[in-house]
């Protein structure tokens, strides 16, 4: 992706943005840690712009940064044969390195598209600026020119200022050799000429003009150079960034006294840490909204995600007025899950899923599919349609089968005559409810239902029949009089059954 242009290259007259920026270095995805930074700067956007003011998040890819082993083993899975064929690159810019799944240009845009790809998972749509291809542009070499220039001047302050903290290699220069990018040791510089050595090559006098090098500045240089470039008016920072030592500090020395004066506004955010059995899960199991409050609720405070910790906060969650995300689970998405108005496509109207919710809250079809996998980690229950196969079926005595197809038919009856008005659901409840009463049926038949329906855990029998899809249960009724009225001594007739449920199954959605 082409970088911005720095402020103050556009001869047009524009209302200048308010500037956000937050930055990552694309060496892997990783699990959730890292979305804090994006979460808030995010947030501070969106209030931004709720308030008239004009603003842009900028997400700084550090592509320019080198791979090392430890980045390579997460950004491949473990993967032993692509740690053998990608071990020589470490020490890289990681936008020089081919993609190891080969489908992106390089390295860094293989986890760059991924990382962009979460984010907007998340409705969060930053403007990526990748620093690789900003150097390669030119856009830091003023920053560059003048840390040239200085270089003795800048350590030499540096020292004086922060006492206990040097900065050995205010420039990291790519090898010429090897092309790697963090092995790579300044020795001198005199005028225009740089004297510098490479670990991996194991040179330790190569002479160059500052015109022929390449690389970056190390980090807190850059990091000041790049809020003079961009125009930065509010960084995230972690707490670490923060110390006394940290990065903020010396870089904004470095650019009030070097590289333009520009100082952002600091917000300061917290650590995150994750239990490992919610690592990489917190994404699949919780709507974006409860997601992203959940990691913006006490910003300055560090995060210790735990199993309770993350349950507790989805209780106080309202997802409804007087509804939590919890209770939700635990009450509503039983029945919503299996609801045929959320199965069949021709019911989802206005009168079915609520896809424009009131702002701030949780549209039914994310409830469904967020609620149903937070309840499979969580509670270790899941809901949705089940298909019976042919040893469910034949699981009970024929007595029992019958008065369940009976059962069946009774239901749909009910409820085709009750189709047109939707207030009379209840009414079809009761109806089917004083049924179950009324007649004599097997104890073993709640039971049989229970398991040809799939439902061992939610609603009762009543609500099962009055709110799973029609087709649904016509298929398992049919099912059930097929397999009695053949000849069960047969090998194939279990075949037989599964086969004809193959047929139906594509009817209703699962």
């Amino acid at each position: 992706m082409p970088p911005i242009m720095p402020s103050g290259q556009s001869t047009k007259k524009k209302k200048i943005p308010y500037v956000i920026a937050t930055g990552f270095t694309t060496a892997f995805l990783g699990d959730e840690r890292s979305l804090r930074e994006f979460i808030i700067g995010d947030k501070i956007q969106k209030d931004l712009e709720r308030k008239g003011r004009n603003s842009v998040l900028y997400l700084i890819n550090d592509s320019y940064d080198p791979l090392n082993y430890r980045q390579l083993r997460v950004g491949v899975n473990k993967n032993e044969r692509l740690l053998s064929r990608f071990e020589r690159y470490c020490g890289r810019p990681i936008s020089e390195i081919p993609d190891p799944f080969d489908c992106h240009e390089n390295y860094s845009q293989h986890f760059a598209q991924a990382l962009i790809k979460r984010l907007h998972s998340l409705d969060i749509y930053p403007v990526m600026i990748d620093s690789y291809h900003a150097y390669q542009k030119g856009y830091y070499a003023d920053f560059i020119s003048t840390t040239f220039e200085n270089y003795n001047r800048i350590q030499e302050l540096i020292s004086q200022r922060f006492p206990n903290f040097s900065i050995k290699n205010l420039f990291r220069i790519q090898c010429l050799e090897c092309l790697c990018i963090d092995a790579t040791h300044i020795f001198q510089v005199s005028g225009r000429d740089i004297r510098f050595g490479c670990e991996r090559c194991n040179r330790s006098n190569m002479l160059h003009s500052i015109d022929e090098v390449r690389g970056k500045l190390s980090w807190k240089l850059d990091c000041a150079a790049r809020w003079n470039l961009y125009g930065i008016d509010l960084e995230t920072f972690s707490k670490a960034h923060m110390a006394e030592l940290g990065s903020f500090a010396i870089s904004r020395f470095l650019s009030q006294e070097f590289y333009g004066g520009k100082v952002p506004a600091i917000v300061r955010y917290g650590d995150v840490m994750i239990d490992k059995e919610l690592s990489l899960k917190l994404l699949e199991i919780l709507p974006p909204q409860i997601f992203k409050a959940l990691f913006a609720t006490n910003r300055h405070r560090d995060l210790k995600l735990t199993k309770a910790f993350v349950e507790n906060f989805c209780q106080q969650y309202l997802v409804r007025p007087g509804l939590s995300y919890i209770d939700y689970i635990r009450q509503e998405l039983p029945k919503q899950a299996i609801h045929e108005k959320n199965h069949i496509g021709s019911y989802l109207d206005s009168h079915s899923l609520n896809k424009y919710p009131p702002e701030g809250m949780i549209d039914d079809q994310s409830l469904l599919t967020y609620g149903n996998r937070f309840s499979r980690i969580y509670y270790q229950r899941e809901y949705k349609i089940c298909w019976p196969g042919a040893e469910l079926i034949s699981s009970t005595d024929q007595q029992t089968a019958l008065q369940a197809r009976q059962v069946i038919l009774y239901a749909l009856l009910v409820r085709e005559n009750h189709k047109i008005d939707d207030q009379k659901q209840d009414s079809i409840h009761e109806l089917i409810r004083a049924y179950l009463h009324s007649e004599k049926l097997s104890p073993q038949l709640f039971q049989y239902l229970r398991r040809i329906l799939g439902q061992a855990d939610g609603p009762n029998i009543a609500t099962l029949l009055a709110i799973l899809p029609r087709d649904y249960l016509n298929i398992i009724q049919a099912i059930i009089g097929y397999y009695y009225a053949g000849q069960p001594g047969q090998e194939k007739w279990g075949e037989k059954i599964d086969q004809r449920l193959a047929q139906y199954s594509s009817l209703v959605k699962n």
